[in-house]
C-alpha cells in the first residue's frame, strides 16, 4: 500500500537537518559538568534512542510513497543502523573527548525500531480515519 504525506518536501528537510544534528551531537566536545545534568540511569542511552526514533520517524515518512511498506521499512532500518555505525565508529577514532560504544549502537537501533513502529502504527491510524 502506498502512503501519502503532504508537504514532502518540508519532511525531507527536517530529515536531512535531523540528521546533521545527530550527527553534530555525536561529534562535538563534551564538558563533563554538562552530562552531570542528565543524572538518571542510562541517560546517554535514552538519548541515543530518542534521536534515532526521530531519524527513523522523519525516514520512514520520506520513503513510504514510492515503496512498499515492507521495502521502505528495511530500508529505512538498514539506513538508521548504518548512519548509527558510522557515528559510532568515527567516535572511536576520530574524537578525543568521545568513545564508540557498542551499547550505544544497540540504544540506536532499539530507538529505530520504536520510531518505525509508532510511525507505522500511527499512519495506519490515520489513513483508516479517512
Amino acid at each position: 500500500m502506498i502512503r501519502s504525506y503532504k508537504h514532502r518536501e518540508y519532511l525531507k528537510a527536517a530529515q536531512f537537518v535531523w540528521a546533521a544534528f545527530v550527527f553534530i551531537i555525536h561529534v562535538m566536545p563534551v564538558d563533563r559538568d554538562d552530562i552531570r545534568r542528565f543524572d538518571f540511569p542510562y541517560a546517554d542511552k535514552w538519548i541515543h534512542g530518542l534521536l534515532f526514533c526521530v531519524l527513523a520517524s522523519l525516514s520512514y515518512m520520506v520513503t513510504s510513497k514510492r515503496r512498499s511498506v515492507t521495502i521502505s521499512l528495511v530500508l529505512v532500518f538498514s539506513a538508521c543502523i548504518a548512519y548509527g555505525g558510522l557515528l559510532e565508529l568515527i567516535q572511536l577514532v576520530y574524537t578525543e573527548e568521545r568513545s564508540g560504544d557498542a551499547l550505544d549502537w544497540l540504544a540506536d537501533a532499539s530507538g529505530t525500531i520504536v520510531g518505525l513502529i509508532l510511525t507505522k502504527v500511527i499512519s495506519d491510524r490515520i489513513i483508516l480515519r479517512s
